[in-house]
């Protein structure tokens, strides 16, 4: 039948069902949003309805619990950081000065740290990679400053049992 049709006639039933199609696909989306909202609106009203507008905190004439709390905890903090505080020197220079020391060749893969305290010296491990050769020289620069009380080295690492990994473990007064 579409073969039958004049051409315009043609155009006129396109236009229609392109209309159709339109008007469906607008209906579709009304509808889809609708049911979005309707499916938001629980959370939005809970939202609104939980949480009203709080006036500005204004002081308390007897004060506030919450403050005992926190003066409570930053008198706790203080107490703990005071020796890290009180040090002559912080890790991070102790740290530094003995990676200054490091000869070309050498690679530093991880570094802890023990502090000083009461029954025992502050601690450096440091753990890498170098050549036999170099461990000994990064020993011996380490051993020459007076910053450090003791520098050891495994044998194995002296020695290039190994593979090249080795540890060095600096005792100090920091």
């Amino acid at each position: 039948m579409a073969n039958v049709l004049p051409l315009d006639a043609q155009r006129d039933v396109w236009r229609l069902y392109r209309a159709r199609f339109l008007i469906a696909i607008s209906v579709m989306l009304f509808i889809a949003s609708a049911l979005i909202a309707l499916a938001l609106a629980p959370s939005y009203l809970a939202i609104s309805l939980a949480a009203p507008d709080q006036p500005a905190a204004q002081p308390d004439a007897k004060g506030a619990p919450d403050d005992a709390i926190s003066i409570a905890r930053s008198q706790m903090l203080v107490t703990q950081l005071a020796p890290l505080l009180a040090g002559s020197s912080s890790p991070s220079t102790i740290i530094m000065r003995a990676l200054g020391e490091r000869p070309s060749g050498v690679a530093i893969t991880h570094i802890s740290y023990k502090a000083a305290d009461q029954s025992s010296t502050g601690e450096i491990q440091l753990v890498g990679t170098a050549s036999r050769e170099r461990v000994a020289a990064y020993r011996d620069a380490l051993t020459a400053d007076h910053t450090f009380n003791s520098v050891s080295v495994p044998v194995g690492a002296l020695v290039g049992a190994d593979g090249g990994h080795f540890s060095i473990t600096i005792d100090g007064n920091f």
